[in-house]
């Protein structure tokens, strides 16, 4: 709904919702109205049915876009403990309208909103428990002797790797002292001249086998 037509029925509209009452409201809306007229046209302006829409509306915003401060909850729940305010209200089928005043529930609230409890702890237990333990050997970690009779027990057909042939190298000092740079390193050109040889009779060879 966009704002009223009428500049002052939209001012006294806003005015209420912001907790003036609707001879305020119309004072400040209308300052030039003779005192006595004041009620009855303030109760007849704020019965308007665009105005109570816009009321209405204004309020369903403003509780739906800005939320109440802390300071302002934390004062409700203390008006409900100290039994000002009541902390539930029941409408029943036949009219009666029944107030409780539930101060525990008022100070629990209060001291959650206050940080004074201490976090709750859930514990969901579905079944047994199932624990695994795995003493875990790094690759470079030399075994002992429990861990090779551990070895020994969980792998019983484990068989000791052969000896190695007569006359194989076991010493690898060689290979690893060897200079792996080649001395007799050719260049690419003298490369290409044996690549171009090559290709030359092979190509030779493919056409003598074509012309038969």
């Amino acid at each position: 709904m966009q704002a009223l037509k009428n500049p002052t029925h939209e001012r006294f509209a806003r005015l209420l919702t912001q907790g003036m009452t609707q001879v305020e409201a119309f004072r400040k809306c209308y300052p030039e109205q003779k005192p006595q007229s004041v009620n009855t046209n303030a109760c007849k302006l704020a019965n308007q049915l665009d105005v109570k829409a816009r009321v209405a509306e204004i309020k369903e915003f403003v509780d739906t876009q800005y939320a109440m401060a802390l300071g302002e909850k934390r004062d409700i729940l203390r008006r409900m403990i100290e039994g000002q305010v009541p902390t539930k209200v029941i409408r029943k089928a036949g009219g009666q309208i029944d107030a409780i005043f539930d101060r525990l529930a008022a100070l629990q609230m209060d001291s959650k909103i206050a940080g004074e409890f201490a976090p709750e702890q859930h514990q969901v237990n579905t079944g047994p428990t199932l624990k695994l333990e795995f003493n875990m050997v790094g690759r470079n970690s030399k075994p002992n002797a429990a861990l090779e009779a551990e070895w020994e027990r969980i792998n019983p057909e484990t068989k000791t790797l052969p000896a190695p042939p007569e006359g194989q190298q076991d010493d690898f000092t060689p290979y690893l002292e060897a200079d792996i740079k080649p001395t007799n390193f050719k260049q690419l050109d003298e490369l290409r001249q044996i690549i171009d040889i090559s290709t030359e009779k092979t190509d030779y060879q493919s056409k003598t086998i074509i012309h038969d």
